[in-house]
């Protein structure tokens, strides 16, 4: 598989995302309703998805991330049929977890670019994954990070252009948000930065 993402910009995307989204632990708001685990590191809701590339990256100095072995025929399907520039990964999980290694995915979670008609990223939105228990929706938008947002929003920006899938998806996704919104008769809650 060609490289599209080089390890300039793999550092320049670290560095973007590295900035705090929340002034506090969130896992430890979530962790005691989870046996301890915050459920964004429960391997059994979120599978962190790194792309190729990043994965190669991130396993240059050691052995942190590794392939997720397939558990069930569901997930296996589930494998086989995503993009295969994606690599489904494990940690050693929170209580070994070293933050400056932690996945793109697991660095914008529960966040995702929210983008309208136009293709425009028009802001942050949580995610539609109604699975995970997630308290940080239920915080005011002005407890997040103003630089985090804007940070992610330029790392989303830069992603798409190397992997315009990605920006296929995420419109899809988008376009689910609003319906889900519209039937509930309530708006699509964005962050700006």
């Amino acid at each position: 598989m060609k490289a599209r993402i080089s390890e300039k910009q793999l550092k320049r995307f670290h560095r973007l995302l590295s900035a705090r989204m929340i002034e506090f632990d969130c896992g430890k708001l979530c962790a005691p309703d989870n046996e301890g685990i915050p459920v964004c590191c429960e391997n059994d809701y979120c599978v962190p998805v790194l792309y190729h590339e990043e994965f190669k990256w991130r396993r240059t100095d050691d052995k942190f991330w590794k392939r997720m072995p397939p558990k069930t025929k569901e997930i296996k399907k589930f494998i086989d049929e995503s993009e295969s520039y994606y690599v489904f990964s494990q940690c050693p999980g929170p209580a070994s977890c070293v933050r400056s290694k932690r996945s793109f995915n697991c660095m914008t979670f529960p966040f995702e670019p929210h983008i309208d008609k136009k293709g425009e990223i028009t802001g942050l939105s949580f995610g539609n994954n109604t699975d995970v228990e997630c308290p940080l929706p239920n915080k005011p938008n002005k407890a997040f990070n103003r630089n985090y947002i804007s940070n992610a929003l330029t790392f989303w920006q830069e992603l798409f252009e190397l992997y315009p899938e990605e920006h296929e998806t995420y419109m899809k996704e988008s376009r689910k948000r609003e319906r889900i919104a519209k039937k509930t008769g309530k708006h699509v809650r964005l962050l700006t930065g």
